[in-house]
């Protein structure tokens, strides 16, 4: 049975994993810090409320945070998967005969 070395050892996993997870808080806080200058949330404090599930300034800051989070670390890891399963399949390749 063949192995997948990269993709089944646990140390270039987790590599992925917390690179992922890097890139993912540094979208978040991208995120988080333009949410916030474009929404105000601390500024309004005399907000209407039309309907009930309404969401507040703030929650809508924390929303794009957690949303632009969760996209960048899929986008991240999915995209470090590829690419290992591409070298990883390079290096199953047989070499082609050479004439001499």
């Amino acid at each position: 049975m063949s192995e997948i070395p990269d993709l089944k050892d646990s140390s270039g996993r987790m590599r992925r994993i917390v690179l992922s997870l890097l890139i993912g808080g540094a979208v978040a806080g991208i995120a988080y810090f333009l949410a916030n200058a474009g929404v105000q949330p601390d500024k309004e404090a005399h907000t209407m409320h039309v309907t009930r599930g309404q969401m507040s300034g703030g929650t809508f800051v924390l929303w794009v945070t957690f949303v632009s989070f969760a996209v960048a670390v899929s986008a991240a890891l999915g995209i470090q998967n590829a690419l290992a399963k591409k070298a990883w399949r390079a290096e199953q390749q047989i070499p082609k005969a050479k004439i001499r």
